[in-house]
């Protein structure tokens, strides 16, 4: 019987050492730490984080290209549970859509590569192409003022966000910036990746709170 456990116990860790295993100088490891860098950017531009901050953070990368970055608070045989950067609820990922993760102290678990011998080029996933599938994924959405950035994609709607300062010393930019998550969060519900400004309104009355009022399209792949 003791002899049952104790080869029970090592067939498990030869199939966790074959389910997570750390793997360097791969071309797949080369193409996933690309795809990163691209959503790396756009993650420190919203937040302000400089290159040392960002190392800080796992990332995520799953079959269809998608990069989540945060932080990984638990993983079972069929989740991933992580936060991304500055909050604190749970956000989770079915495993078995997931190919890479990329911890922040440098291991790196592989569940298959991203270039699987198998996978025809013409198959696979434009790794620029922003997927939004829920408003979880406000944070992927990005704002513009420039209609030549919407060029080929497809308008799917009009909203507005409305954003009042809680104190009077608030300037325009830091209005934009609380009315622009918003906008994501609104067009991340219509599953749009882009947020076309149409026109911002601006009230700043004495005695009377900063306020602005911003109007836009969103637009999607298809």
């Amino acid at each position: 019987m003791p002899r049952f456990v104790i080869l029970c116990h090592f067939l498990f860790l030869s199939c966790i050492r074959l389910i997570s295993q750390t793997v360097v100088g791969e071309p797949g490891m080369q193409m996933s730490d690309s795809i990163c860098r691209s959503e790396l950017a756009r993650v420190g531009r919203l937040y302000s984080l400089d290159s040392a901050s960002l190392a800080g953070y796992d990332k995520i990368i799953t079959y269809a290209r998608e990069v989540f970055v945060g932080k990984i608070h638990n993983i079972t045989f069929s989740e991933v549970r992580f936060t991304y950067p500055f909050e604190n609820e749970l956000t989770s990922l079915n495993r078995s859509d997931i190919s890479q993760i990329l911890y922040a102290n440098g291991r790196r678990d592989v569940f298959i590569p991203l270039e699987d011998r198998t996978v025809k080029q013409k198959e696979l996933v434009d790794p620029t192409r922003i997927i939004i599938k829920s408003q979880k994924d406000w944070m992927k959405v990005r704002v513009t003022e420039e209609p030549a950035e919407v060029a080929g994609l497809v308008e799917r709607g009009e909203i507005k966000a409305v954003y009042e300062a809680g104190t009077g010393n608030v300037n325009n930019d830091d209005l934009m910036r609380n009315a622009a998550i918003i906008l994501k969060k609104k067009a991340a519900v219509l599953k749009s990746h882009l947020v076309l400004i149409d026109s911002k309104f601006f009230q700043k009355a004495y005695g009377d709170l900063p306020k602005v009022e911003v109007r836009g399209r969103v637009f999607g792949y298809e």
